[in-house]
């Protein structure tokens, strides 16, 4: 064990990554076959490793996979290496100072940096940031099928595997009555005791959006997640207003000055470390939410390795309480990067043991995986 500060990096280095998905995934904008990813870690001067992650996600971050690794190998990386930390939040000053926006890569970064300012100390990530509320997370299962058949085996499957949390994504079919119809059925087949969401990906116009939920009974739904495009505000508003359905903000929210702005219109948000820039930050938007009477839900980007969802693992057990649930994106990944992965149980992520994150990549598959080369 070390004292976590000072802490003075020896080097930083740059892993992005393309691993495919066990089966393609569709959304209302896209169809994603393959994850792209981006792996930092970060050594200090005793030979220890910290490691970080962020998935590429242009629509709500700007950042491509190719982009996100010049900015941590050109900008990122000299900053942190020029001097030692005395204390986390010179963290964010220094990548702020470093390059403005480009929030996965800083994202990234700050992760690797926290992680192994934790193994430093000995502690689990979640007990250097803060005080853990439990060690088990509730998951979402995450659903996003092409017929209302395979929606429903899909659904039904995971709550047989203990998922209490199904969320299904919305906008694929031709007409919003259709989605609304799907969800209804779903609703009767995995009965009230489902915590059943829709994530819409800012599919739909605010008059779709009404007749989609015109169509469902009061309390149908948990919540909607981003019916409308990110700068749609004032159809949000207008959509809230007429619905007693919970409104969860994902897409929209860019930064923590949002969080206020959304008052009296949303009933929580998606909190992804990526959009905000780092682990801190969104320990930060969390705490900020509850202050004003919202709830969050923790998300890692699709799809993310075990190394950024045991990140958000230990985020979540921070949080006061997990209602809305966590949602682990690994499993969707046709071959993990490390090695022993994330225990799961009758739908619960359980933290690791081990310092910091409590995961380690595998090196071979690191490389087997790299489109780009290594820093």
């Amino acid at each position: 064990m070390t004292a976590p500060w000072p802490l003075s990096l020896a080097a930083l280095h740059v892993w992005p990554l393309r691993i495919p998905l066990h089966h393609p995934l569709r959304l209302a904008s896209e169809t994603i076959t393959h994850a792209e990813t981006l792996i930092i870690e970060a050594q200090d001067d005793e030979g220890r490793s910290g490691w970080g992650e962020a998935s590429a996600a242009p629509t709500m971050t700007g950042e491509v996979l190719a982009g996100m690794a010049e900015v941590a190998r050109r900008y990122l990386g000299p900053a942190l290496l020029s001097a030692p930390f005395a204390a986390p939040a010179e963290i964010a000053h220094r990548l702020d100072r470093a390059i403005r926006s480009n929030t996965g890569a800083k994202c990234a970064t700050e992760a690797a940096l926290l992680d192994l300012a934790a193994r430093r100390a000995g502690l689990p990530l979640c007990d250097f940031l803060g005080q853990r509320k439990r060690d088990t997370a509730p998951c979402i299962a995450m659903i996003g099928g092409a017929t209302d058949d395979a929606v429903l085996e899909a659904a039904l499957a995971a709550q047989a595997q203990g998922f209490r949390h199904i969320k299904v994504k919305l906008g694929l079919r031709p007409e919003p009555r259709a989605d609304a119809a799907m969800i209804r059925r779903l609703r009767a087949a995995l009965g009230p005791q489902a915590h059943l969401s829709g994530d819409a990906n800012m599919a739909w116009t605010l008059s779709a959006a009404r007749e989609f939920l015109a169509e469902l009974p009061e309390g149908t739904l948990d919540y909607l997640e981003q019916p409308l495009p990110d700068d749609d505000k004032p159809g949000l508003t207008q959509l809230a207003a007429r619905t007693t359905c919970p409104i969860c903000i994902d897409e929209g929210l860019h930064h923590l000055s949002d969080i206020p702005a959304y008052r009296g219109i949303a009933a929580g948000f998606g909190l992804k470390s990526i959009k905000l820039g780092g682990l801190l930050p969104t320990l930060a938007a969390d705490a900020l939410a509850r202050e004003a009477g919202m709830r969050t839900t923790l998300a890692c980007k699709i799809a993310e390795t075990a190394i950024g969802n045991a990140a958000a693992l230990h985020l979540s057990v921070l949080a006061p309480e997990m209602e809305w649930g966590l949602s682990l994106t690994h499993g969707m990944i046709a071959a993990d990067i490390t090695e022993t992965g994330l225990p799961f149980e009758r739908g619960s992520a359980r933290l690791p043991r081990g310092a910091g994150i409590g995961v380690d990549p595998d090196r071979g598959k690191l490389a087997t995986h790299a489109i780009l080369s290594r820093a």
